[in-house]
């Protein structure tokens, strides 16, 4: 009798553990994948302070929205998405730029940051709002907008 309550007591525990077991797994995938879009977000912020185009337009995807405050608004493909982007770093040049506010969650996430810029001699700052989506196995930039 009191073996089969050994067992039994034992194969109980057994099943608490490997329960806490995925509830780890389970929490570490969720770590790993905030840590992803951190590091997506800190490399766009680079491209952005730097100005440079090629940092950020590895994450554009088929159809990156853009609204800009120099009248550029809609959907355009990851090429002309590279041409946009730099024309638009060609006439607001960044003086500094930071992330302010960062959401990550499972599927989508955004920043958003204050842009400072100098447009023919005048200093003006911008708001930045980005988002991300993950697709498959990566995460494209879904809008990008400066205001």
């Amino acid at each position: 009798m009191n073996k089969i309550f050994y067992i039994i007591f034992f194969a109980f525990s057994l099943s608490f553990t490997f329960a806490q077991s995925s509830k780890f797994s389970n929490q570490t995938k969720v770590t790993v994948e905030s840590n992803q879009q951190e590091s997506i977000f800190k490399e766009i912020e680079l491209g952005i302070k730097e100005g440079n185009v090629e940092i950020i337009s590895k994450y554009f995807g088929q159809q990156t929205y853009f609204s800009f405050s120099n009248g550029i608004n809609g959907y355009y493909s990851s090429n002309q998405a590279f041409y946009v982007l730099e024309d638009f770093f060609k006439i607001y040049k960044v003086t500094s730029f930071k992330f302010e506010h960062i959401k990550n969650d499972k599927l989508n996430s955004y920043a958003t940051g204050k842009y400072n810029y100098d447009n023919k001699g005048q200093r003006s700052t911008a708001q930045v709002y980005i988002s991300i989506k993950k697709v498959g196995p990566n995460w494209i930039i879904t809008q990008f907008t400066i205001n």
